[in-house]
């Protein structure tokens, strides 16, 4: 439906400061994300299912990307081919376009609330401000896997704007063109990510508020007049369900509507469990997001970067808060002017309908939003939980308050983001240094051993953040066959993982979006770091060195790591710069040292050991978990230097956990062919065994 004369006419006479404040906010919204977004990107790298991603598309090239989703969303592939072929490894750009497509849709939504309430500005720039912002969502820094995901929410913002502007132009022709766009971005962002869909709902709100503002018609009338607004629009979602239920068959239960439906059929209750969980899911993201990610992430900081998000986030309030004085100024409007009691209900209306049905896909599939690994669930209702917030604030009766409060949603949610990149960050600092460090023990690995590894910092929560980077350096050849076969498997050091290793035996070939890998529990090497300050230590099962650091899983299956699966005699590997960042100084690092002594205690060179050991005392480097001290322990007694054992047996004493291992080792060697001499054997038994 068409906007009026009397609006075309008010919206002329606007149209110049209109346009020039529209401008300055949208500088605004765009300096603002990218004070919360970018200024670690640099510093972050693949993240989570970053690594399987990148690895088949680095290997396999970016046609892959139809193997990979294949399954269940196969629209998202060519997003992935087109952005990979512009990317390629290089990770920064992929942050620079998350932040782009969440800019974009911030603006989109503004265009849109702009072109229903122009009066309104400030409160439709806080709107997009909370929704760029909007603290519940933590996936941002995983810009590769979610890279559909933001491109969705991009997308369907800018169908809904061009929803708005459709209806609000006269002339047929221009009218059909937005139609057209809002159509077809309304059928794609459902395909990249389906459970977006909810978002309908904030676009027939929006017609509604539309029809009810230019037509003051009965409310069965004026339902009328809604639906045949809607009904163009509607086309967009009932084709892409139309073609979900009937024609694409997913072979994921997750994704599966009618397998998922199908469990309410067969059992009401589960209807009433959704009830609940929606409930629970809604009060999440409404109101809890604002406190608990703040909460688990901002105080776990170290105090540097404790002050640097603080004053990160200070200088966004003060930036938010100038254009909002500044806005008012250029407008020439009183803030309390903004605000009215029909606003504020259709508002409130819009934005709890939004944050409520926006997560109803996400119910109806049995998952839930929350602020780990699902905040993703929460990205949909970002808007309606933008808008009711929106409103509380400006009910607010004291201005004062009413800015401290603003102020601090928006200190709130900047240092959220700030601490949640930090994190980031740390976990790329060490999964880095750690594969330097397995590259620099490793030459080669046998194809075929399952690895099972412990990173000191972010959980291993799937087999591939271990096999991606393990593939990467020593197996990263393109391959003919579809699914391709990963030479190094990996898994995920469960309790059923843990029995199985320990009785030995087992095999399992799983087959996970195009990528099959064969696990022989009965074949493992087991890597473990007990810290970030730590080293990397590859563990020989039959003298394993393990660490008080160590996870009790660890030390559990310890005995059963094969390290002859470490090929010793092969090329040393050299992983790519542009996924593990530039390779560590040698001269810096102790644990360089550590592992090519460890390396050359496997090769049984002895003199090779004391040699790495001298050179990193010279170097004043020093191990901080003293069982690091164990292969130069080893090499001294070997090579009956009585002197520095005594010496390193003050530093490994200092833990008796340390000393008992120390004496086995010493003891084992006999039985390795590196039998000591009868007066070393006295003397390491005094030291140790006693």
């Amino acid at each position: 439906m068409p906007m009026n004369k009397m609006d075309s006419t008010n919206s002329s006479k606007r149209s110049s400061p209109v346009d020039r404040s529209t401008l300055y906010l949208f500088a605004i919204l765009a300096l603002v994300g990218a004070l919360v977004y970018l200024p670690l990107a640099g510093r972050m790298g693949y993240y989570k299912d970053d690594w399987f991603l990148v690895f088949d598309a680095h290997t396999q090239g970016a046609q892959f990307f139809h193997e990979i989703y294949r399954i269940d969303r196969p629209a998202r592939a060519y997003v992935m081919q087109v952005v990979y072929s512009l990317f390629g490894d290089r990770v920064i750009y992929y942050h620079f376009s998350a932040y782009l497509f969440r800019v974009l849709a911030s603006w989109a939504l503004f265009w849109a609330l702009e072109m229903i309430s122009p009066k309104h500005r400030k409160s439709n720039f806080l709107i997009a401000l909370l929704l760029l912002i909007y603290p519940g969502f933590l996936s941002q820094f995983n810009p590769i896997d979610y890279q559909a995901q933001i491109l969705s929410l991009c997308l369907a913002f800018a169908s809904i704007a061009f929803t708005v502007r459709a209806l609000k132009t006269q002339n047929p022709g221009p009218r059909l063109v937005w139609t057209g766009l809002a159509v077809l971005t309304g059928i794609i962002y459902p395909a990249l990510v389906e459970y977006m869909l909810g978002l309908e709902v904030l676009r027939l709100s929006l017609i509604l508020q539309i029809v009810a503002r230019e037509d003051a018609s009965a409310p069965k009338e004026m339902l009328k007049k809604v639906f045949r607004c809607w009904l163009p629009f509607l086309s967009a979602p009932a084709i892409f369900l139309l073609w979900r239920f009937f024609f694409f068959e997913t072979e994921r239960r997750a994704t599966d509507l009618g397998a998922q439906f199908g469990q309410l059929f067969a059992s009401p209750l589960i209807g009433l469990w959704w009830l609940v969980n929606w409930i629970q899911d809604a009060f999440r993201v409404a109101f809890l997001a604002w406190a608990v990610p703040f909460y688990n992430l901002a105080f776990d900081l170290r105090l540097k970067d404790f002050l640097t998000g603080m004053g990160l986030a200070v200088v966004v309030v003060l930036l938010v808060l100038i254009g909002w004085l500044d806005l008012g100024k250029l407008d020439r409007k009183d803030f309390a002017e903004e605000v009215d009691s029909n606003w504020r209900k259709q508002t409130l209306l819009t934005g709890i309908l939004t944050a409520f049905l926006a997560l109803l896909p996400v119910i109806v599939v049995n998952r839930h939003a929350d602020f780990g690994d699902y905040s993703r669930y929460s990205l949909a209702s970002a808007a309606g939980v933008a808008m009711i917030v929106t409103v509380f604030a400006l009910s607010i009766a004291s201005a004062r308050v009413r800015t401290v409060f603003i102020a601090a949603l928006v200190f709130i949610a900047s240092f959220t983001h700030y601490a949640n990149a930090v994190h980031a960050v740390e976990v790329t600092a060490n999964t880095r240094d750690f594969w330097w460090q397995v590259a620099w023990r490793a030459p080669n690995i046998e194809p075929g051993t399952t690895l099972v590894a412990s990173y000191p910092i972010g959980a291993i929560q799937e087999d591939y953040f271990i096999w991606g980077p393990a593939n990467f350096i020593y197996y990263p050849e393109k391959q003919a066959q579809i699914p391709i076969k990963l030479k190094l498997p990996a898994a995920v050091l469960t309790d059923d993982v843990v029995r199985q290793i320990l009785v030995g035996k087992g095999e399992e070939t799983p087959l996970r979006r195009g990528n099959e890998l064969t696990r022989n529990f009965g074949n493992i090497l087991v890597m473990t770091q007990a810290s970030e300050n730590a080293c990397v230590r590859l563990i020989d099962g039959r003298s394993p060195d393990l660490s008080v650091g160590d996870p009790q899983r660890i030390l559990l299956i310890a005995s059963h790591s094969k390290l002859d699966n470490v090929l010793t005699s092969d090329d040393k590997p050299v992983p790519p710069a542009s996924i593990f960042g530039n390779e560590p100084e040698h001269a810096q690092a102790w644990c360089f040292y550590y592992q090519k002594a460890d390396l050359a205690r496997q090769r049984g060179d002895w003199e090779e050991v004391v040699r790495l050991g001298a050179e990193a005392e010279k170097l004043d480097l020093h191990p901080n978990d003293q069982i690091e001290l164990m292969p130069f322990l080893q090499a001294h007694a070997f090579l009956d230097n009585q002197k520095q054992v005594k010496g390193l047996s003050t530093r490994i004493n200092t833990q008796l956990f340390y000393k008992a291992q120390a004496c086995d080792h010493l003891n084992s060697m006999p039985d390795r062919g590196y039998p000591l001499s009868p007066e070393m054997q006295s003397y390491v038994d005094e030291l140790f065994c006693k």
